[in-house]
């Protein structure tokens, strides 16, 4: 089954479900399901408890993903919920519709290369996470963790450590206290606003997407990597 994350990767989520023995599992960006869905998977089964949920906004690649889950076996696909959709959209529907007394202890975001989308998930999910819970998040050296990275480590009551174990890079934030001191919410939220200003970003979000992508077309490949992914 296709998949990404190399192996020590896929051995801190694993570490990380079976230690917290979580009900709640919550993934963004499952791509093809062989990587971090499939091995969350198993460790809940392994655990024999808990629950995945999998956002992946790819109509393409969540069919796939599905059929691939599918042939995991029925012990796994039990365990699983795909979701269909950008995160900023399902994330509110997936909170609405847990019972109140029911929280989410692991999160692994994966999603898109926009720098902006791990920070709205991380906003949209900080205060259903009890103290104590995690969050991964990869590509965390790259385009997509330029911002959460530093926003997430600003945040006083969480605890934030990046492994440096892939060119991608992943973070781990794990929750010490249940909210930020004030002067932590105002140095994080004039961290995210200083961040936003950066030149590329800012024209990314004010030009036309058809003149980005004429843009796109005639700009070296390399640069359009460094441009879009932040790979060098």
């Amino acid at each position: 089954m296709e998949g990404q994350l190399n192996v020590q990767e896929r051995s801190i989520i694993t570490g990380w479900v079976e230690t917290l023995q979580p009900e709640i599992t919550l993934e963004v960006g499952t791509w093809l399901g062989g990587g971090s869905t499939l091995h969350i998977l198993k460790a809940l089964d392994s655990n024999g408890r808990g629950h995945l949920w999998g956002v992946e906004a790819s109509k393409i690649i969540y069919d796939r993903m599905i059929a691939n889950i599918s042939s995991a076996g029925a012990d796994l696909i039990g365990r699983f919920t795909p979701i269909f959709g950008f995160s900023q959209n399902v994330i509110p529907q997936f909170l609405a519709g847990l019972e109140d007394e029911i929280q989410i202890t692991f999160v692994f975001l994966d999603g898109g290369d926009n720098p902006m989308e791990q920070v709205e998930e991380f906003q949209l999910l900080r205060d259903s996470i009890p103290v104590g819970g995690i969050i991964l998040s990869h590509d965390a050296k790259l385009r997509k963790g330029k911002w959460f990275v530093p926003y997430a480590t600003a945040h006083d009551n969480w605890e934030c450590i990046l492994h440096d174990i892939s060119a991608e890079g992943m973070l781990e934030a794990r929750k010490i206290a249940p909210y930020p001191s004030e002067k932590s919410r105002i140095n994080y939220t004039k961290l995210l606003k200083k961040m936003r200003m950066e030149p590329i970003e800012f024209l990314g979000r004010i030009l036309p997407s058809s003149i980005i992508r004429m843009l796109l077309k005639i700009i070296p490949k390399s640069l359009v990597l460094k441009f879009t992914q932040g790979r060098a």
